[in-house]
């Protein structure tokens, strides 16, 4: 009974994710200037998420979401602010992007393969 509550919820909290990503994309497109407090509140509701993800499938490879989430928030800013060439940078946060979707694509293929088998 439990994890249905807290499967909706993270369902609830997903959505709203998405339309604040939506918002936020459009801000950009017109170029209007993203309030911090709508990026503070999307970065709370990602990592909320992919928390409970972990919660509810008990895979260690799972955490590796909120650890993703963390380096491209925190640690690619703070990265930057020690890189003082911008070519530097800019492939430093290339690098983190395509191992990230790497990783993230190695996961759902893995999932996909486990959902087979599970039928």
């Amino acid at each position: 009974m439990i994890f249905m509550k807290l499967k909706s919820i993270t369902m609830l909290l997903t959505k709203l994710s998405f339309i604040i990503g939506i918002a936020g994309f459009i801000m950009i497109f017109m170029k209007f200037e993203i309030p911090t407090v709508m990026i503070r509140i999307a970065i709370i509701l990602l990592f909320i998420v992919s928390m409970s993800e972990v919660i509810s499938t008990r895979k260690l490879r799972k955490v590796v979401y909120p650890l993703i989430m963390i380096y491209f928030f925190v640690g690619m800013p703070f990265l930057e602010s020690f890189i003082d060439n911008r070519v530097l940078s800019n492939g430093a946060a290339i690098l983190g992007c395509v191992i990230a979707v790497i990783f993230i694509c190695n996961d759902l293929m893995i999932t996909n393969k486990e959902k087979e088998l599970s039928r």
